[in-house]
């Protein structure tokens, strides 16, 4: 009879957990992937901005598209970059809510002490989340310097 009241106990708790763990995983694999294109994408500006900046000189039909693309490029990825950064954040946000909504609905439940916590302890969220956000506003600063030199604003 007593193991049967504890599995009851449990099974509640069981498909919180579950359900709440499976989501945050579902956005941290996003999370992953939205840094993994931003890195793909920005070698991408890097490489066209290196040969714009460093090619050989166009012809003088060709100079004005060359300084328009010199511009063009930074800004694209520029704004991939801020993109991502608010999307990054905008996830972790909500991840954050999925936590303090799986502490609410399991703090009074005894049985919740058998499971690790659902979305790992303050330190491991710090580490965790250094990259995903830390990657787009590396790229922001470059590209932003990157203008503003290419502009003598600097």
């Amino acid at each position: 009879m007593a193991n049967e009241k504890s599995s009851k106990e449990i099974s509640p708790s069981t498909e919180v957990y579950k359900t709440n763990r499976g989501q945050i995983e579902h956005y941290d694999n996003a999370i992953n992937q939205r840094v993994i294109w931003l890195s793909i994408g920005q070698s991408f500006f890097f490489n066209v901005y290196a040969m714009l900046v460093t090619g050989k000189a166009p012809t003088p039909d060709l100079m004005s598209k060359q300084k328009m693309l010199a511009v063009i490029f930074p800004f694209a990825a520029l704004l991939t970059a801020v993109f991502t950064f608010f999307d990054v954040v905008a996830t972790l946000v909500y991840l954050r809510k999925l936590r303090r909504y799986y502490e609410r609905a399991t703090e009074s439940r005894e049985s919740d002490k058998l499971y690790p916590p659902v979305y790992g302890r303050p330190i491991d969220r710090i580490f965790q989340h250094i990259s995903p956000v830390l990657i787009p506003l590396v790229f922001i600063i470059t590209w932003v310097y990157l203008l503003f030199y290419d502009h003598h604003l600097i």
